[in-house]
């Protein structure tokens, strides 16, 4: 991301930053959305001395492609032996974010669910194997373990826009009044907004899909915008892209209530 940001901010496209920089243009596209793969310390922070960037930035960008070298050694892959690869770049940026938009369309979002909600929707997954189940319980609640379990004053800031359907279709669920307390307990903290968007407010901007914006401290780094399917993870971090996305969270804020009101309102 910090790359990408330093070549736009010099106005240069892709092909243009590649003749300057010495490399091509396939290279330094894979690079700009390298993420966290492993990638080299010394090539990206000389690209960014090319660029003028400050050495504030450039000392930035060393610590990011040191770390990226440090997950290949001893990363996610030796914790969660079945999680699909490309899930572990995920798990380091939802974990160093330090602001989560979050829409959701189908799902109460990981960082909510309570255990039995994650074993629910992992038995509805024929191909997972009982390991493989276990494991991905195990990783959701270490997500929410890195994320809520912050010192205090570092929890980052967090809005989640649920769906009405992510509840209704629990409804009969036996565990339904306890992940209902736990949406409840979360939005208590200061740093957490969860809201519901009416089945009744009919159409609404976000009626495309899920999709999940996190932003980090850092002038070149400041929102990325995350998108899943069965097919894998899909990260943006295009400026116009991503701003879309934030045009569409806000817009479609104004269709939703908090989760005390909607829940006052729930017959029981």
């Amino acid at each position: 991301m910090i790359l990408r940001g330093l070549r736009e901010d010099r106005g240069l496209s892709i092909r243009a930053a590649a003749n300057m920089l010495g490399t091509n243009s396939t290279r330094l596209d894979r690079i700009e959305k390298a993420g966290n793969q492993k990638v080299d310390p010394g090539t990206v922070t000389g690209w960014a001395f090319v660029y003028g960037a400050s050495e504030q930035v450039i000392n930035e960008l060393n610590a990011l492609a040191m770390r990226t070298r440090e997950t290949d050694a001893n990363g996610w892959e030796n914790v969660f032996t079945t999680t699909p690869k490309w899930f572990h770049a995920f798990l380091t940026l939802e974990k160093e974010a330090i602001a989560i938009d979050c829409y959701e369309a189908a799902f109460i979002p990981g960082l909510l669910q309570i255990q039995p909600y994650m074993e629910a929707l992992f038995d509805a997954e024929p191909s997972l194997t009982t390991a493989a189940a276990a494991e991905a319980v195990r990783m959701k609640r270490m997500r929410q373990d890195w994320v809520f379990d912050r010192p205090h004053g570092k929890l980052a800031r967090m809005h989640f826009v649920l769906d009405e359907a992510c509840l209704l279709r629990i409804r009969k669920a036996p565990y339904y009044e306890e992940q209902l307390h736990r949406l409840e307990e979360l939005a208590k903290l200061d740093a957490v907004e969860i809201s519901v968007l009416p089945i009744d407010r009919g159409v609404h901007p976000s009626m495309p899909g899920a999709f999940k914006l996190m932003s980090f401290d850092g002038p070149y780094a400041p929102e990325l915008l995350y998108l899943e399917s069965v097919y894998g993870g899909r990260y943006i971090d295009e400026r116009q892209g991503v701003a879309r996305a934030r045009e569409v969270f806000s817009d479609t804020l104004t269709y939703v209530m908090c989760i005390e009101e909607y829940l006052s309102n729930v017959e029981p």
